[in-house]
């Protein structure tokens, strides 16, 4: 639970420094910038437990992430462009909102995972107030 607790912490710090940024320099320059440190931090830990056991067992475990890193490079784009043009209690909310209920169903389709009925519930809610959110604004009330 507490990496949880720090993922949400630091997450939400690095939202509203990206936002920041991306509305003092260009968006891709920041995106790539935010991208570039966060490749160094992990690999300056993982290189020294690196041996050839350790890659062979991990072939398609790297393979994905790789996709992974793809998509984070495209999302961390979108998302400082959608920071300079949008205020941040509109795409947050519609982002990471988003993100939750898709990958709920993602995670139950791909993974079988189960969703509760309270879960469920849940999600339903979620799922409404994104539409509230994005109704609001396209409409501009």
């Amino acid at each position: 639970m507490l990496y949880i607790i720090l993922a949400t912490i630091f997450y939400s710090i690095t939202l509203i420094l990206g936002a920041i940024a991306s509305r003092n320099a260009n968006t891709n320059l920041v995106a790539a910038v935010s991208n570039f440190v966060s490749v160094i931090i992990p690999l300056s830990i993982i290189i020294p437990l690196i041996n050839k056991k350790f890659l062979i067992n991990s072939k398609f475990g790297i393979l994905i992430a790789f996709l992974a890193g793809i998509t984070i490079a495209v999302f961390t784009m979108a998302l400082a462009k959608s920071f300079s043009q949008n205020k941040v209690a509109i795409v947050v909310p519609i982002v990471f909102g988003g993100a939750i209920f898709l990958s709920a169903i993602l995670s139950y389709i791909f993974f079988k995972e189960k969703i509760s009925f309270y879960q469920g519930i849940g999600l339903l809610i979620l799922g409404l107030g994104l539409l509230f959110i994005i109704y609001a604004r396209v409409t501009g009330r």
